[in-house]
This record gives structure tokens, C-alpha cells and sequence, in this order.
């Protein structure tokens, strides 16, 4: 065990006496940050990002701010969310760090940590470039669309959505029904969306609770594949079976079947408890679709940000590193992250925000001591390390004709070392001397 120590020791101080003494290199840092969406995922992070004191452009396709709060207006624990979104919205229109641009949209990106450089164009088709150090994208996520279950032929079939709205505005009167069914999970966790929206267990049981609520006898049926009222929304689950909605599970394998003729709507389902098919006639079919994010692949791949199966921000490290993307600088929060409840899209926007004032809080940042380099005078331009590297660390600069290496962005990860075939790129921290003396090391 004593020779063992003493050979990891002897290891360790071969590689130290080698170590290249030249201070690393800096990269200067433009204090200045880029939110794109202005949602309560953008205006949270861009509020958070400005309340420290650096200057913030808040990009928004449409209009007005504030994304699915303009037309969500109740939460399930009861409480509105039009309050919530006028200060909100005020707050962001007021502070003197946000510079907000209305119904324009991101043309282009380029650049790296600390020094990006977005074009974007408003309606007008004027065009702007921005500069600055870091990137949020908080773009959303909208209602999936569907033309299962009849939906489209009756105007007694709508969405989790479309019910939210006709409640408000009045154009569904509970009164005036008498049965209502819900079906959970139209279109997801199966092909091709293969995952749990989150929210649709959750505004099942709002609006059920609400209708029951307004009108006590009447009967509501959710009819199910799992109930995701996770952690403590478990107790509005309870509720809303206390107050007498039905709660009917389906197989996957054996889904519901609706008949919509001349405004009558008939489901028929298997009730798993008697082991029979029930026939349930309503006056309305509401359907819950699930969420898809609205992150454009053209601005995705602008950015060079990666974006998973289901068009997803994809991030770095799902436990570490949750809101980064792999190239640094960028980061993701809201529904164009992943599916989340507006308490959830609140607390990715801090950490979003949280994360790139760690950029721009410095005028400049330091590289690693490992980071790639490449020997200009034997390197062939075939650009091979270019697309190897996982962290986009590296380019062809078209007015110099070099490939060069970013090293805030480089993580000395050795692939481009590895795929080269001139040996051109290295990693400075693993010299060939550093590497045979810590070998011979172990031997002596």
C-alpha cells in the first residue's frame, strides 16, 4: 500500500515539473444578456438578470408579453393569474436594464461565450444586431394539436385549453350540462410524443373541481392512464373524488372509443373495477393533448444549441448542469426546456438567470490550463476536429484560413487530438514530456 501511494505521488510531482508556467488566456466579456421569449420564463429571467444591474434585450415574436398567462387564468389551488401577469409585464415594460423588442424574431447567431452577436428583424422588417455575452431561451411551448377522438367534428369535443377559454369567456355554461368526460394522455407518452406533459392531470382536476364546484350534480368522468398529481396537488386528486368525479383507467392498449352524431357524444370505455364497458353519454368531450415546445429548429441550430427527440432543449448534464446547454453561454428555461407547471417555469428562469450572471458579472474570463491548440503549419484544413468536438469549441476562421480554438469554450476533452490525423491538434496540458516522465515515475 506504501509503494502504492508513493507511486501516485511520484506521478503527480513528474507531471508537475513540467507544467507550462504561462499564465492562461482571457477572453473579454460582453456584460449583456439575450432573452429569447418573453413568457414568464423570459420576463423572470430577464428581471433577474437586470435587477443585478446589466442591460438585458428581451426578444418577443408577438405583441404583448406574457406567453400562456395571457390566456391562462386560474391555477389549480384557486388562485388567478392575471395579477400575477399584469405586474409581471409592468415590472419588465418599467425597469431602465430591459430593452424589450415586440413582434420581432432571431435571424441569426453567431459567436461564443462572452461574445455573441444576434441579428434579429421586427415586423417591420428592420434589422438589428445585438451584442452580447450570454443567451437565454425561454420561446414556450403551446397545446398539441390532434384529430383524435372526433375532435373538429362537434363543437361539444374541445381541448384542456379550449374549455379554460370558453369558461372565461362564458361560451360553455356549466349549468347547461349535465355529463362531461374527460380523456387524459390524447397523443402523448406513446409515438411520437413519448412523454408526460405534467400539467394535463393538473388542469383536469382545476376544471373538474370548478365545474362540480358551479354545479354540484353534475357528473364529470376523467377517464385516465396514470393521475400525475404529483407531490402536494396528491391532495386536490382527493378533493375532487370527495366532491364526486368519476375516475375511470384505461389501458393504452384498449383506449376509449367516442361516436359524435348530430351533437350527441357517446364514449364507451372498460371499467377495470367491474370488468365491464360502460357507456357514457355527454353533453361535452374535453381532450388533453399535452404540451410541444415552440424551440424553432433554425434558431436551435443558429445557436448551435441540440435539441432532443421531441424538439426539447436538450441540456448539457441533466443533474449538474440542468439549464446549459453543451456549447457554454447558452442556456434554456420554461416550457421550451421541458414540460412544467408555472411554479416550475418560475424557478428554471432563476436558475437560468442565475447561471449566465456567472458569465457576465466579469469583464473577462480565464481558459483551463487543458485546452486544445492546434499547430497551424501542419494542419491540412479538412476540418475533421471541427466536427468532432462536442462542445463547438473550435472553427475555420475564413479570413485568417486557420481552424481555431475557443478556450473558454474548450474542455480538453482530447477528440480532436485523437481524430487528427497530422497530429496537428494537441492538448497543451498533456505534453509528451508530461505524459513519458509521469510514466517513468511509476517505475522507479
Amino acid at each position: 500500500k506504501t509503494d502504492h501511494i508513493l507511486a501516485i505521488l511520484q506521478t503527480g510531482l513528474a507531471k508537475l515539473k513540467q507544467v507550462n508556467p504561462k499564465a492562461v488566456e482571457t477572453v473579454q466579456i460582453t456584460q449583456r444578456a439575450l432573452v429569447v421569449g418573453g413568457g414568464i420564463a423570459g420576463m423572470t429571467a430577464a428581471n433577474a438578470i437586470a435587477d443585478h444591474g446589466f442591460q438585458v434585450d428581451l426578444i418577443e415574436k408577438e405583441e404583448n408579453l406574457g406567453g400562456n398567462l395571457l390566456w391562462l387564468k386560474h391555477t389549480l389551488d384557486g388562485n388567478t393569474t392575471q395579477q400575477f401577469l399584469d405586474e409581471m409585464v409592468q415590472k419588465t415594460e418599467k425597469h431602465p436594464g430591459i430593452e424589450i423588442h415586440n413582434q420581432s424574431s432571431v435571424v441569426n447567431s453567431l459567436g461564443r461565450i462572452g461574445e455573441f452577436y444576434t441579428t434579429i428583424e421586427n415586423h417591420e422588417g428592420t434589422i438589428k444586431t445585438i451584442e452580447h455575452g450570454v443567451t437565454i431561451l425561454s420561446t414556450g411551448g403551446s397545446e398539441a394539436s390532434t384529430d383524435a377522438y372526433g375532435y373538429g367534428s362537434s363543437e361539444a369535443i374541445v381541448t384542456q385549453k379550449e374549455l379554460e377559454l370558453k369558461l372565461t369567456n362564458q361560451t360553455i355554461d356549466p349549468a347547461q350540462l349535465n355529463s362531461v368526460v374527460m380523456i387524459q394522455c390524447v397523443g402523448s407518452r406513446e409515438e411520437p410524443r413519448n412523454y408526460c406533459s405534467r400539467v394535463c392531470c393538473n388542469s383536469a382536476l382545476k376544471h373538474a373541481l370548478s365545474l362540480k364546484e358551479t354545479k354540484p350534480e353534475l357528473a364529470v368522468y376523467i377517464l385516465y392512464r396514470d393521475m400525475m398529481s404529483y407531490g402536494f396537488n396528491e391532495a386536490y386528486f382527493t378533493q375532487a373524488r370527495k366532491a364526486g368525479v368519476f375516475f375511470i383507467q384505461y389501458d393504452p392498449e384498449n383506449k376509449p372509443e367516442v361516436e359524435s352524431t348530430n351533437g350527441f357524444i357517446k364514449v364507451k370505455v372498460n371499467e377495470p373495477i367491474i370488468r365491464k364497458q360502460v357507456e357514457i353519454e355527454a353533453d361535452l368531450l374535453v381532450l388533453a393533448t399535452g404540451v410541444n415546445p415552440n424551440l424553432p429548429s433554425d434558431l436551435a441550430d443558429s445557436l448551435g444549441v441540440n435539441r432532443d427527440e421531441f424538439g426539447f432543449f436538450k441540456e448539457a448534464e441533466s443533474k449538474w448542469r440542468p439549464v446549459d446547454s453543451l456549447k457554454d453561454g447558452i442556456f434554456a428555461c420554461g416550457l421550451a426546456h421541458s414540460p412544467r407547471s408555472i411554479n416550475e417555469t418560475v424557478a428554471t428562469a432563476e436558475a437560468a438567470a442565475q447561471r449566465a450572471l456567472r458569465v457576465i458579472v466579469q469583464k473577462s474570463l480565464a481558459s483551463g490550463k487543458v485546452v486544445a491548440k492546434v499547430r497551424h503549419s501542419i494542419c491540412s484544413l479538412c476540418e475533421l476536429c471541427v466536427d468532432t468536438c462536442p462542445y463547438e469549441a473550435r472553427f475555420l476562421d475564413e479570413e485568417t484560413e486557420q481552424v481555431q480554438v475557443n478556450p473558454l469554450m474548450c474542455q480538453g476533452c482530447g477528440s480532436c487530438a485523437a481524430v487528427c490525423p497530422n497530429s496537428a491538434s494537441i492538448l497543451e496540458g498533456f505534453s509528451r514530456k508530461q505524459i513519458l516522465e509521469s510514466i517513468d515515475a511509476q517505475f522507479v
